[in-house]
């Protein structure tokens, strides 16, 4: 992952009669921290619905549509998949018999990481590469390490300038 300008991007799939659920609350918490503390300089928290439809949805199922196709394009140029994570099925349109529409069924949690300077996405959480599956988590802690880095090379600084670590 780049060193640029950090965007982190998490999706929920809904907020839900009870509000975020803990794992939710848990991956929020931890990006607000990288937030606060660096290396995440933008965090957004956006709802984007359980599943997305092609018609009959209040949500702007464009915009839903072209991230999902923003998502699916990073993974097939890294040789990935979104799948199980993000799921396509096929339903019978109200009121059409026999019409069928895509629907877009989302995972609980999405972490998506972009860079300023590159203005590009630079990575998807869920997705698979293989056999190995790269969790949230798994983006979360990456961003840590950028985090724990950082600091690294700030005492390795300081200890050139002769300022003890803190």
């Amino acid at each position: 992952m780049s060193t640029d300008s950090v965007r982190a991007v998490v999706r929920v799939r809904t907020l839900g009669p009870a509000g975020l659920n803990p794992p939710q609350i848990e991956v929020i918490n931890r990006l607000q921290m990288l937030a606060d503390e660096g290396p995440v300089d933008e965090l957004d928290v956006d709802v984007w619905g359980p599943s997305m439809g092609t018609t009959q949805d209040r949500r702007n199922p464009t915009e839903t549509r072209e991230r999902v196709a923003e998502f699916e394009h990073w993974a097939t140029e890294q040789g990935y998949t979104l799948r199980p994570a993000f799921q396509w099925q096929s339903s019978e349109s109200a009121g059409d018999t026999g019409s069928q529409k895509q629907e877009i069924v989302t995972p609980l949690i999405t972490l998506a990481i972009y860079t300023e300077n590159e203005g590009a996405l630079q990575v998807v959480y869920p997705h698979v590469d293989g056999e190995d599956v790269c969790t949230i988590h798994d983006g979360v802690e990456a961003l840590e390490s950028m985090a724990d880095n950082t600091d690294r090379s700030g005492d390795e600084q300081r200890k050139q300038e002769g300022v003890p670590a803190e």
